[in-house]
């Protein structure tokens, strides 16, 4: 698989020092061996832990390490699993984790393509903060970093205001933000993190940091698109938005009008208001050819939106409606249909690819040829409006290019001769779809390492991002992310990253 092996992450680690230093004034700490974790440590940490401290011995332990997309390439056995009930527990969580050198993984919906939110050491959920706080005045929102995109939408929608977040409700808000965020409101409002007003986050080094404009103003800039590489972010304040009534749901094709609805689709897409938003879905089964949509202009305008689309080839079925956007944002995503029974595995492979060609179109109307009926290939975030309106070095996200897009491969399976078969089409279809030329990464989309390292994922951000991680966690302590080596030397950082990155198959 083109996934992250141990064997790559055992040589990421080895690119950057042995011992364990952190940023300028902090003393080094004495660490014992990773597996020397005594009982009385053990119980240390248990009696100040506000939540719940987990252990391999626990009933609930193999509930607690996984993460959605469970696979072969994703698991992880942690030594401990911190479920926090306060900030004060990451902060513990990232003091035991040092002082007993333990890779640390940090999550909250636990969405991540590449499992990031499990490690062999210390995992730190954050899944049970949940407080949420609206300002109807000011149109902001306060979460903590266990929110979900769907909670935090519904609280807000009860005062007529709405979140610039995930598109899935069961993915953490925090996750979303942190690796930049594409939503149903981005063509409106931009990407999440260009809504991030503030955020509270437990740096490497033990400080608890708030990160705003005025404060430690260059790692707030970093945190809105590359945020996992500097911390545990706690807890977040974020700009809201007024919206009224959204018009949503799906409009179905047979699967046999794919090459079509593609085509139309992408000029469909060149020339809608920034009120709409659409996710193309393709499957070989019953469901077919289906797009999920989300207008938030005016019923009129959505009605004509509506129009084009059902003139780009004649729907097989239609469950669009007028609904408040917080029950929009309550639905489940298209790879994970509710009344289903939860498969025992789930894979997922992404390319982001700058425009939706004719050539890419034939790459994919080929590959679900090639599919069976647990696949569901997929446009995503297709980009257009404000979020592209904002410079690429405004803040860490640079992916700002109208027509780009993400294409999804999303399979589940529960033995493990589906698996092999699933994952090798899918591998075969990630070689075929990836640009031969200026590959780029969505971080939160991230499925694979490009040639070209971190640099792919960041850009023209990629420099200045490796220079405030040197400042931040010169020693990588959190590395389980679309990871930046630490450097003073912006030149030398590229160089680095690019050698310390396996070329994928």
């Amino acid at each position: 698989m083109n996934w992250y092996t141990r064997r790559n992450f055992i040589k990421q680690v080895a690119a950057s020092t042995g011992t364990l230093a952190f940023a300028t004034g902090c003393r080094r700490l004495q660490v014992t061996d990773r597996n020397d974790l005594s009982p009385p440590a053990i119980d240390r940490l248990r009696a100040i832990l506000k939540g719940r401290l987990i252990l391999p011995t626990d009933p609930s332990y193999e509930s607690a390490r996984r993460v959605f997309y469970w696979n072969a390439a994703t698991e992880r056995r942690p030594l401990v699993i911190v479920q926090c009930a306060h900030e004060d527990d990451a902060l513990r969580a990232v003091e035991f984790a040092r002082s007993h050198a333990l890779e640390v993984a940090a999550r909250a919906g636990g969405h991540s393509h590449l499992g990031w939110g499990c490690s062999n050491g210390l995992v730190i959920d954050l899944s049970g903060m949940k407080r949420i706080e609206i300002d109807p005045q000011r149109q902001t929102a306060r979460f903590d970093g266990g929110a979900l995109s769907g909670e935090v939408a519904r609280a807000a929608g009860r005062h007529g205001l709405a979140p610039v977040l995930g598109q899935c409700p069961g993915v953490g808000a925090s996750g979303v933000i942190l690796g930049g965020g594409l939503g149903w409101l981005s063509g409106l409002h931009g990407a999440s993190c260009d809504n991030l007003v503030s955020a509270r986050l437990v740096t490497a080094d033990g400080r608890v940091l708030t990160a705003d404009n005025q404060r430690s103003s260059d790692l707030f800039w970093a945190l809105r698109g590359a945020g996992a590489n500097f911390g545990v972010t706690t807890s977040f304040e974020c700009q809201l938005h007024p919206i009224s009534p959204v018009t949503g749901g799906d409009i179905h094709y047979s699967v046999r009008d794919a090459r079509t609805v593609l085509r139309l689709f992408r000029e469909l897409m060149d020339e809608v208001p920034d009120a709409f938003q659409a996710t193309l879905n393709l499957t070989p089964g019953e469901r077919g050819v289906f797009v999920s949509l989300c207008h938030a202009g005016s019923e009129n305008e959505a009605e004509r939106t509506l129009r084009s689309l059902r003139a780009i080839a004649r729907p097989t079925k239609e469950f669009v409606r007028r609904q408040e956007f917080a029950a929009l944002a309550e639905r489940p995503a298209a790879t994970n249909p509710a009344n289903t029974r939860p498969p025992a595995f789930r894979g997922i492979q992404t390319v982001y690819r700058d425009r939706l060609s004719d050539d890419l179109i034939d790459i994919i109307v080929d590959r679900l040829g090639h599919a069976s009926p647990e696949v569901i290939m997929g446009i995503s975030h297709y980009m257009h409006g404000q979020v592209c309106r904002v410079a690429p070095s405004a803040t860490a996200f640079p992916l700002r290019e109208a027509g780009g897009l993400n294409v999804r491969l999303a399979y589940t399976w529960n033995d493990s001769a589906t698996g092999q078969r699933l994952t090798q089409w899918a591998d075969e279809s990630v070689r075929l779809l990836r640009p031969s030329t200026g590959e780029r990464i969505y971080a939160n989309f991230q499925t694979y390492e490009a040639r070209s390292g971190g640099a792919a994922v960041y850009g023209v951000n990629f420099s200045r991002l490796a220079a405030i991680k040197h400042k931040y966690d010169r020693e990588n302590f959190f590395r389980r992310n679309s990871n930046i080596l630490p450097t003073r030397d912006a030149e030398a950082g590229s160089r680095s990253a690019a050698r310390s990155f396996i070329s994928p198959r």
